[in-house]
């Protein structure tokens, strides 16, 4: 027994020592794991070191710091003293004191940006740059023998123009992460030597892949591939595919914007798929129509993302329905159609256990409603009838019809995104019962009906859009009850009704956007509860004054607009000083008034943008702050306009070094500019001036740099000397001052190719238009009208391809048109009245076949009208010829011109007939609001009313044809009675014959008609009483006879005339307002005749007026003594109405 308990005992202690093994290696184990950071969104605990890390490891270390350079980042400071375990970014294991992980990445900050609707994060470069390492990477990191994870990602300082090949020997690595690194050139493939890695992540802009064999060392281990953005040449852009299923541990596959060609339809080792989990190829060129069926055998998939492949089309394949693990499928900006209830039926094949949270269908062409053909008993797809989490983004689809009103069972919803679809009808009231939504995006729909009081219901709403819709009726009150919104757009939609005061309840509230609605009232108080608001906009709204002092308590605002508000007859609160964090103050084309001075600044520190203007008369707002004022903030942009600044420059301006964009327009400004302002241009930092519109005066300097593609706009001022020029300028206006001398010969070297338009209107400009500004290629607008410009025109406008208006009038030009003008394929405008040219119009504007407007007028051109005009510049919608020696027929051919509008062919030598299809010019043939043809503000003199009007920007109004002194015969065609929408209609000084169209009464809007000395003969048409617009008529001298219509109108028209010279030259004419009646009646004359009031009527009419004064006086007695007389005699009613008087004033 003896023996056998001792070698019991024996082996009891062989087996603890065992188990004591086994612990041992556990924990060594243990210690190692741990330090091991895994992959796809496995992370490594960092571990407390208790010693020193092994010495050469940290010479190592040493080595590698020296190589580096971290003056600006201070990142590698830590890397002193003996125990590199402590260092910064350094991790050992705690059993063998091994560098095992080496984090020396860049973490990115953000910053946040503000716009006119929302807010925004960027990186912040500069900062990046601050915190980066710059440097080399030394290949003492081989002597790290058990470094398993590095990361040198987001270092965008690297002097590295490769990725080190000495990488590839870190045999130990399981991590490596060197995305957004400034590496270039192709991957090296000795990367293929790490057998152990298991992260991989490469992404870059640099970076290019012509193979991917390197990739087969990997296949053991991989588990996350991340290669997006990398340039894929050669063959890796078609046999990614082949060389990625040899990686079966492969979890994460990121290959979207990598240039791929192909993606085959099927695949021979989809097998090895059965670990992925995500597959992003977004933004690719892939060849493929469809999308491959093989896709939707990795059943492990929970995110695929195919957007932006634009050749990718097709519908949605059902057998995607198979993937029930997906939770996200992106295939937005693909040439997908078809119905998207073909996907969400397919999506039964998973029972119930669809996964799938967000979809994205953005811009796709994905049509059909929120409704199946599946067997539920309302009209929303499975997988919401299921009450999944879903969170759908179905943006620019064909989504359609209303929103379903079971919507509301889905109590588990958080994200509903609708937006840019089709859908209509009302929002249903059970919307309020989705308590766990936190987003709900419903703009740019046909949703229409008021917003239901059940949504103040969502407590847990977080993003509210409902802009761009047709919904109506007031903000519910209810919407205080939403707690938890941070953001809130009904921005361009048909809300009515004042702003409720519970929205001052929204203390998480950030950005409130009611721009382009039909709000009415005031601001209400309590607005100024909501210390979150950072964006305030109200701009293009029906809403009242007074602006409440309340709005200083908004703390945290950051943006505010009460721009276009026309109702908004308010001063502007001295509490908005109190605005500290303000970036952006838009007051600008609103009804404001009152005072601006240095207090509504007091506190405002951090403004940038500062917009204020007013678009009431006789500028009744000031803004005069004191002489001694200095801004606490520091201004890039300034924008007044349409206020009181002036006389002076203000003094402040010169503390705002910041300025690159200043705009002081019609501010009333009489001084000169002071040299604060030229400084800031001297330094390359504007952008936008414009000055234009006061009376400024004085030189301006020719020594000036601005900022690339600049606006200098000074026009309407009074400088004057030569004309100065600046490079850098994109518009350069300087029209109507007082500049004399030459356009510099050097203009085209000087300008260059920024420059897009150019004014030089209305100044004293004399000599040659110098051929170098030809040399202006870029330039959209040439305007030198106006000016004293001589000589010919340079024959050099072929490579001004870009050129849309070119405005020489009113100036003393001579000689013939260039032919190269009609090289001018892109031109507009072309205006060159009130010169001397000559000769006949070249053949070569039949190329310019983007003319509106041609305007040849007071000039000598010869020949006939040419009849390409008509075949070629289809886009013609103003011709004035007018005062020119053009002769022979007017050619039928002008009747093509659809969009002809204004046509004036006035004082030529043309002859023959007015042609009969006159009437088929289909623009004046409509009586409707046709939209504005042309862009650019052209003057135009015009013969209408009797007298000579000149038009600029309403001229696309003015429906007009003059035909007038020339010498045209025959009849006045019928079908000019068609042309409904003319508004003058002269054809005087002509030989017309014939009678005056019967149904010229149907030219309903026509204001001028002059027919005079002409040879027209019979009665007038009765139909000319209908003409209830016309305001001058003349159809004096010719042969007209039979009784003169009366109507109220033409009466009009007499007594403005005070004559009957309208009718002069008929002999045949009788009746009223000549001297002679008609034979065999006796018609009493009107009640005025020669200005002299007929004695018995005058007597009639003081009987009249007689008899009213007496009325009045006793309707007067007697209402009074009603009223006052009983509360005199009774004094019970006396008592009763004057306390309903006091309770009334109370």
């Amino acid at each position: 027994m003896g023996g056998l308990s001792a070698a019991i005992c024996d082996q009891f202690l062989l087996l603890l020592l065992f188990l004591l093994q086994l612990l041992f290696l556990g924990f060594l184990f243990l210690g190692i794991s741990n330090n091991f950071v895994g992959v796809a969104g496995v992370s490594s605990t960092t571990l407390t070191v208790s010693s020193s890390c092994k010495e050469g490891e940290r010479q190592a270390l040493l080595e590698v710091k020296a190589g580096l350079n971290d003056t600006t980042s201070g990142r590698l400071s830590s890397w002193i003293g003996d125990d590199c375990c402590t260092w910064r970014g350094v991790v050992c294991n705690n059993m063998t004191h091994h560098v095992i992980k080496l984090d020396l990445r860049n973490q990115p900050v953000y910053i946040e940006h503000m716009t006119s609707v929302d807010e925004y994060y960027d990186i912040d470069w500069e900062a990046a740059h601050k915190s980066s390492l710059g440097g080399k990477i030394s290949p003492s990191l081989l002597k790290l023998k058990h470094l398993n994870y590095l990361d040198l990602s987001f270092n965008i300082n690297f002097q590295e123009t490769h990725i080190p090949k000495f990488l590839g020997s870190l045999h130990n690595l399981r991590y490596l992460n060197l995305s957004l690194a400034p590496f270039a050139g192709t991957i090296p493939p000795q990367l293929g030597n790490l057998s152990r890695l298991q992260y991989l992540d490469l992404h870059s802009s640099g970076l290019t892949v012509d193979n991917l064999q390197w990739l087969s060392g990997l296949s053991s281990s991989l588990r996350y591939l991340n290669m997006e953005s990398l340039s894929f040449t050669g063959k890796s852009s078609s046999d990614w595919i082949q060389a990625v299923t040899m990686l079966p541990s492969l979890s994460e596959l990121h290959l979207s914007s990598c240039q791929l060609s192909n993606i085959p339809l099927s695949i021979p080792y989809v097998a090895n798929f059965t670990s992925l989990l995500v597959l992003e190829l977004a933004g690719n060129n892939f060849n493929s129509s469809i999308i491959p069926p093989w896709i939707s055998n990795i059943t492990s998939l929970t995110v695929l993302d195919l957007s932006f492949n634009m050749d990718i089309g097709g519908r949605i394949p059902k057998n995607l329905g198979n993937l029930c693990n997906l939770k996200r499928l992106d295939l937005s900006e693909c040439n997908i159609n078809g119905g998207i209830t073909e996907y969400v039926n397919s999506l039964s094949m998973c029972n119930s256990n669809s996964r799938l949270e967000t979809l994205h269908l953005e811009y796709t062409q994905v049509s059909g409603k929120l409704l199946t053909t599946y067997s539920f008993s309302w009209n929303v797809p499975c997988w919401i009838f299921c009450g999944c989490i879903l969170r759908p983004l179905l943006i620019e689809t064909s989504i359609s019809g209303p929103i379903p009103t079971s919507i509301g069972n889905l109590s588990s919803l958080l994200k509903l995104e609708l937006s840019s679809t089709q859908l209509s009808g009302p929002i249903p009231a059970t919307i309020g019962n989705l308590w766990s939504l936190r987003t709900l995006v419903l703009s740019w729909t046909q949703i229409t009906g008021p917003i239901p009081l059940s949504i103040g219901g969502l407590s847990s709403l977080r993003t509210l859009y409902l802009s761009n819709t047709q919904i109506t009726g007031p903000i519910p009150l209810s919407i205080g009850g939403l707690s938890s919104l941070r953001t809130l757009y009904l921005s361009n939609t048909q809300i009515t009704g004042p702003i409720p005061s519970s929205i001052g309840g929204l203390s998480s509230l950030r950005t409130l956007d009611l721009s382009g609605t039909q709000i009415t009232g005031p601001i209400p108080m309590s607005i100024g509860g909501l210390s979150s608001l950072r964006t305030l906009a109200l701009s293009g709204t029906q809403i009242t004054g007074p602006i409440p002092m309340s709005i200083g308590g908004l703390s945290s605002l950051r943006y505010l607009d009460l721009a276009y508000n026309q109702k908004l007859d308010a001063n502007i609160p001295e509490s908005v000083g109190e605005l500290s964090e303000l970036v952006e103050l838009i007051l600008t084309e609103s009804s404001l008034r009152g005072v601006i001075s240095e207090a509504h600044f007091k506190n405002v520190k951090s403004l940038k943008s500062l917009y204020i203007g007013s678009e009431v008369p006789n500028k009744p707002l000031v803004f005069k702050p004191s002489r001694e004022w200095i801004p606490t903030f520091s201004l890039d942009t300034i924008y007044m306009s349409d206020l009181q600044m002036g006389p002076n420059f203000p003094p402040w301006l010169a503390t705002q070094k910041n300025l690159s964009r200043i705009t002081l327009r019609n501010v009333g400004i009489s001084d000169t500019i002071p040299d604060s302002v030229w400084n800031l241009c001297a330094r390359h930092s504007i952008d936008v001036l414009d000055l234009s519109h006061n009376q400024i005066r004085g030189k301006v300097p020719n020594s000036l740099e601005f900022f690339s593609a600049s606006i200098v706009d000074l026009s309407f001022n009074q400088f004057n000397g030569s004309l100065p020029l600046w490079s850098n300028v994109s518009f350069l206006l300087l029209g109507t001052n007082l500049f004399t001398g030459q356009i510099p010969q050097n203009i085209g070297e000087v300008l260059g190719s920024h420059v897009t338009q150019l004014d030089f209107s209305g100044n004293f400009l004399n000599g040659r238009i110098p051929s170098s500004i030809c040399q202006l290629t870029s330039l959209n607008f040439l305007v030198l009208s106006n000016n004293n410009l001589g000589g010919e025109l340079p024959n050099c406008w072929k490579d001004m391809n870009y050129l849309m208006v070119l405005d020489l009038g009113n100036n003393n030009l001579s000689g013939k048109i260039p032919q190269s003008i009609g090289q001018l394929s892109l031109l507009e405008y072309l205006l060159l009245s009130s010169n001397n040219f000559h000769g006949k119009l070249p053949s070569s504007l039949r190329k310019c076949t983007s003319l509106r407007s041609l305007d040849l007028s007071r000039n000598g051109f010869t020949g006939n009208i040419p009849t390409w005009i008509g075949e070629s510049l289809s886009e013609l919608s103003i011709i004035s010829f007018r005062s020119n020696f053009f002769t022979e027929e007017i050619p039928s051919q002008i009747c093509n011109l659809s969009k002809l509008h204004f046509l004036d062919l006035s004082h030529n030598n043309l002859s023959g007939l007015i042609p009969q299809c006159l009437g088929n010019l289909s623009y004046l043939g409509s009586n409707k609001t046709h939209p504005r043809l042309g862009s650019y503000g052209e003057h135009m003199k015009v013969v209408t009313k009797g007298r000579e009007l000149e038009y600029s920007s309403t001229l696309d109004l003015v429906n007009s044809i003059d035909l007038s002194y020339n010498h045209l015969s025959g009849k006045i065609p019928n079908g000019i009675t068609r042309l409904v929408g003319l508004g003058t209609l002269n054809l005087s000084m002509n030989h017309l014959t014939g009678k005056i169209p019967e149904k010229i009464g149907d030219l309903q809007y026509l204001e001028t008609l002059d027919l005079s000395r002409n040879q027209l003969c019979g009665e007038i048409p009765p139909t000319i009483s209908s003409l209830t617009f016309l305001s001058h008529l003349n159809l004096s001298h010719n042969n007209l006879s039979g009784k003169i219509p009366l109507s109220n109108q033409i009466q009009t028209i007499i007594d403005g005339d005070a004559s009957s010279s309208i009718y002069s030259g008929n002999s045949g004419l009788c009746g009223w307002p000549l001297p002679n009646n008609c034979p065999g009646t006796n018609i009493s004359p009107p009640a005025y005749d020669d200005g002299k009031v007929d004695g018995d009527h005058q007597n009639e009419e003081w009987m009249d007026m007689l008899w009213f004064y007496i009325g009045g006086v006793m309707g007067f007695i007697v209402g009074f003594w009603t009223v006052w007389g009983t509360l005199f005699f009774k004094k019970t009613w006396r008592i009763a109405y004057f306390r309903f008087l006091s309770y009334y004033i109370e």
